[in-house]
């Protein structure tokens, strides 16, 4: 078996010799090795999250609970966020990675023995999604930080938009899949899938080595957790970008967490009828990654953002008000894209602004940011939910995400 290196291929010998095409990082092939294997995983994550719903509304009725599969995977992002990031710049990256990818995949197996075992219930659900997300939130920020080190800084920008292909591709395979599975087995065989899908990073990370560096590394965690926060409360910019990041997630986070609770109620559907409205999101978001480029060399970051939202509440409106499969699958598919939007400028902004050195730290709050909002909605939205109804809660978080975007456009503008 041979080792990867970050100067291996010919493609890397010069920048120049790269054209700055969509698919210019993967003619690097430690790149290429593991955003393939990213891409497996992240299916297998998808599968995860889309099965841990459905399993969720064949324990319990209530909407309340069902959200919390979506807070329990949320809430490791928002207690872990800073730590991983700052364990991303002073521990070893593939060691961390790899430690963490062997957690997830025992933690993924052991809910699947639950399954066949007719053991799972509601809190070793709840419990065996918060671990598993545990797992992933340490290796995240290893994983961003990463990037940088594997790509030349010229296309960049192409590997982080292909970092978001491979997120909504399995987005989009993931759960469509995930309801083929629990239509023809159960669950289990869904988490058991996941837990085999993280082998792939295991070998490719451990293959990989890197160029020596001697670059000095932070001594201590809250020493580096400080620097990582100072160098961000200082620039405007990012300050305003992680502010937006939390108001849009805690805004738009009822449409995830409510999808197994429309298609079972107000449709009636399948599990295979599940996966595909949940695919109609990443299907969505995949078509926006590549439309998004030529719409931002158009318009400005500030004008894309705020039609984004518009869309968005859009499809919201009509996804909850909709008793037709096909309208709520189109409806999703206009809220993925719209909502990609809303993100990748976001995102891509924060990350393109942060220096290499503060990556790892800079990286963990942006996903911080996202998870606190994503927690936060998830919950709240949740309980409007019970309270008021599933539709009544959908049409509010469409206007609340209007409401976000033109305060936000006036008051947390961003530069670039």
């Amino acid at each position: 078996m041979s080792n990867f290196a970050r100067h291996d291929d010919k493609a890397n010998k010069g920048s120049d010799a790269l054209v700055a095409g969509p698919w210019s990082p993967l003619r690097v092939r430690v790149y290429r090795a593991l955003w393939i294997a990213a891409l497996v995983s992240n299916v297998g994550t998808f599968m995860h999250i889309a099965a841990a719903g459905w399993a969720m509304t064949s324990l319990t009725d209530s909407p309340t609970l069902v959200g919390l599969v979506q807070t329990s995977w949320a809430v490791p992002g928002f207690l872990l966020a800073l730590h991983s990031g700052a364990f991303a710049d002073i521990i070893d990256r593939r060691n961390l990675i790899t430690i963490t990818q062997i957690a997830a995949l025992l933690i993924a197996a052991a809910l699947a023995v639950l399954v066949w075992a007719d053991q799972l219930s509601v809190n070793s659900l709840l419990a065996g999604t918060f671990l598993e997300s545990v797992a992933l939130t340490l290796a995240a920020p290893a994983f961003m930080a990463l990037t940088p080190q594997l790509v030349d800084a010229k296309i960049l920008p192409q590997a982080l938009g292909l970092d978001s292909v491979s997120r909504n591709i399995a987005q989009t395979v993931g759960p469509a899949l995930a309801g083929v599975l629990i239509a023809t087995f159960d669950p289990g065989a869904v988490f058991m899938l996941n837990a085999v899908s993280y082998v792939g990073i295991v070998i490719v990370v451990r293959r990989y080595r890197p160029a020596v560096t001697h670059a000095k590394r932070p001594t201590g965690v809250n020493r580096a957790i400080y620097e990582g926060l100072v160098h961000v409360a200082k620039s405007k910019s990012l300050r305003n970008i992680a502010v937006r990041l939390t108001l849009v997630m805690t805004g738009s986070a009822a449409l995830m967490a409510m999808i197994p609770v429309v298609a079972k109620s107000s449709l009636g559907v399948s599990a295979s009828g599940f996966g595909v409205m949940s695919g109609a999101l990443g299907v969505g978001a995949v078509l926006a990654v590549w439309g998004l480029p030529a719409l931002l060399s158009r318009l400005s970051i500030e004008t894309v953002a705020l039609w984004s939202a518009l869309v968005w509440s859009g499809g919201t409106v009509i996804f909850a008000n909709t008793n037709s499969l096909s309208v709520a699958v189109a409806a999703l598919l206009v809220c993925g894209a719209s909502g990609m939007g809303m993100m990748y400028v976001l995102f891509s902004s924060f990350m393109l602004q942060l220096p290499n050195l503060l990556r790892g730290r800079g990286s963990s709050l942006a996903m911080l940011m996202v998870w606190l909002g994503a927690s936060v909605g998830a919950v709240g939205w949740g309980l409007a939910s019970s309270a008021y109804g599933v539709g009544a809660a959908l049409t509010a978080t469409a206007a609340v995400n209007v409401a976000i975007a033109i305060v936000s456009r006036v008051a947390l503008r961003v530069n670039g």
